[in-house]
């Protein structure tokens, strides 16, 4: 059997679209003691440079997304969002060092995002202690089972140890918590191509490519073409 590609570590290059932000206290209107409390609401408008950072990526203009998501933070210093997407894009770019900077921000301005805490059990701490970042990434994932970045990052974990069944699990996981991630379809596809399941590795390859005409991803997409063919000859990927 011919080698099946290598599973894409970067966990969701493309950050997800900016969080709705949080409607401010609301404020009581000035009424006659008789007459019902009357209660607005108003919703702050969300942040241009977050916007803005987020179409860079999708047009792979890295450096210009950077600057839009650095800018974000002047106005919000602990803002989740920028700060994954900073990190994400210096993993891209080859930057490992800053990237685990930014990771450590984020996880200081949110402790309990499991998006953060997956960003940062997927960096350099998964090599250096592989048994310790596997029972952490447990744990959380006990309380928090449907998290997609935790099983990603868990999936990762066994990748690169070669379990590929637990790894292929951990992926089906991150994939049913967010279907349309083409790099957690991807390399669920990955592991079942290691532990010989063809038909269904190719149906996610598949899957993978059109989520990647969609949103960017982490893996080559020329690189899934080929093995589509290895799979699946005579089939036009």
């Amino acid at each position: 059997m011919a080698a099946a590609p290598v599973v894409a570590e970067t966990p969701q290059f493309a950050p997800p679209p900016p969080r709705p932000p949080r409607a401010r206290p609301t404020e009581r209107e000035a009424v006659a003691d008789t007459s019902p409390i009357r209660l607005t609401r108003t919703r702050p408008e969300p942040d241009a440079n977050l916007l803005r950072g987020h179409a860079n990526i999708q047009r792979n203009d890295l450096e210009f997304a950077r600057r839009d998501f650095e800018q974000a933070l002047q106005r919000d210093p602990n803002n989740i969002d920028a700060l994954l997407a900073l990190g994400a894009i210096a993993q891209r770019q080859g930057r490992p060092s800053d990237a685990e900077g930014w990771h450590q921000r984020a996880l200081v301005a949110n402790p309990s995002d499991p998006a953060v805490q997956a960003a940062v059990l997927n960096g350099a701490v998964a090599g250096a202690d592989p048994q310790t970042t596997e029972s952490r990434l447990k744990t959380l994932l006990a309380g928090q089972p449907e998290s997609a970045p935790l099983n990603f990052a868990l999936g990762n974990l066994y990748a690169r140890q070669q379990r590929w069944s637990e790894a292929q699990q951990s992926y089906f996981n991150a994939v049913a918590g967010e279907g349309d991630n083409p790099d957690y379809l991807f390399n669920l596809a990955v592991s079942l191509d290691h532990i010989r399941q063809g038909k269904p590795a190719a149906q996610h390859y598949r899957l993978a490519l059109e989520a990647a005409e969609r949103r960017p991803a982490a893996f080559d997409r020329e690189q899934v073409r080929k093995r589509l063919a290895e799979l699946q000859p005579g089939r036009q990927p």
